[in-house]
């Protein structure tokens, strides 16, 4: 499946184990050095779409960079830069 390959390649650094769902999501899995990192459910919906993949890389890299103390920037964070704030005009 693809998005296997893509989320493998999204993180070099860890050993990546997917496991299919019954729904036809996935289990994720990152592990470092044998010991379980990371552990995320993927819908079937986040599988199908690049942008939803990515997405889901985006929050894991937050998730990892917050377990090891770091603060990432906001300009990476997706949902800051996703869309403006709805404006309303009143007649």
């Amino acid at each position: 499946m693809i998005a296997e390959q893509v989320l493998t390649a999204a993180f070099p650094e860890f050993e990546v184990l997917t496991t299919q769902r019954p729904d036809g999501g996935l289990l994720l899995v990152l592990c470092n050095d044998g010991r379980e990192v990371i552990k995320r459910a993927v819908s079937k919906g986040q599988t199908q779409t690049a942008i939803q993949l990515e997405w889901v890389i985006s929050s894991i890299r937050r998730d990892l960079a917050l377990e090891a103390g770091m603060s990432p920037a906001i300009a990476r964070l997706q949902s800051q830069s996703r869309t403006g704030l709805p404006t309303y005009e009143y007649a």
